[in-house]
């Protein structure tokens, strides 16, 4: 994709654990970028989430891996290893500041379910990270509490996006349960899955 040198780019980042990434984060990333205009999405795998009680979480170099075979066919999506290779606990924060300094001119849109607004409070200087970016909420089924977040709502730019069924948990009971999954998945993540026995426990 190419920029003008004063054109100001528009940078979608979409955070989150991907264990594994599937069809339901892509065509919703898809979405959202075409709802605003966006010129690309960076898809973020995190090391270690603040908020993660789940141990066996597959390893942060597989899940990177499955998300570069996912999104290889989109111009317009990337993958970066930034939380990855950042040492610790994965914070938003430290995220959205870095790819300011990398992307100086872009404006930042920070993306995520609005699932995660019952901990938004309690994120690291979540105050920070409405100053820095906008953030973006879209819809999950059975997203639960808004929890001490309503504060931050009016500040935030909430879409009503279509529902998609599908998430990694899912997927992964499938694989376990030995039932079929592959619909769910890109077909090069699933051959990976395939290939290297990935969630059999």
């Amino acid at each position: 994709m190419v920029i003008e040198k004063n054109q100001k780019e528009k940078i979608g980042l979409f955070g989150g654990t991907f264990d594994p990434i599937h069809l339901g984060h892509t065509i919703i990333a898809e979405w959202v970028l075409n709802q605003l205009s966006l010129d690309r999405i960076i898809f973020i795998p995190n090391k270690i989430h603040p908020f993660s009680k789940r141990e066996n979480i597959i390893s942060a170099e597989t899940r990177a891996e499955m998300i570069r075979m996912a999104v290889k066919d989109f111009s317009f999506f990337e993958m970066s290893t930034i939380e990855i290779e950042r040492p610790g606990v994965s914070y938003t924060v430290d995220t959205i500041r870095a790819m300011l300094t990398d992307y100086p001119q872009a404006e930042i849109f920070y993306i995520m379910g609005e699932d995660n607004l019952e901990k938004f409070a309690l994120w690291k200087d979540s105050e920070d990270i409405l100053e820095l970016a906008k953030v973006v909420t879209f819809r999950r089924r059975n997203s639960g509490k808004i929890g001490n977040s309503f504060e931050y709502l009016d500040k935030m730019i909430k879409l009503e996006s279509p529902y998609f069924d599908i998430s990694s948990t899912d997927v992964r009971e499938r694989i376990k349960r030995k039932q079929k999954f592959q619909s769910l998945l890109h077909p090069r993540v699933y051959g990976y899955i395939i290939e290297n026995n990935l969630y059999q426990q």
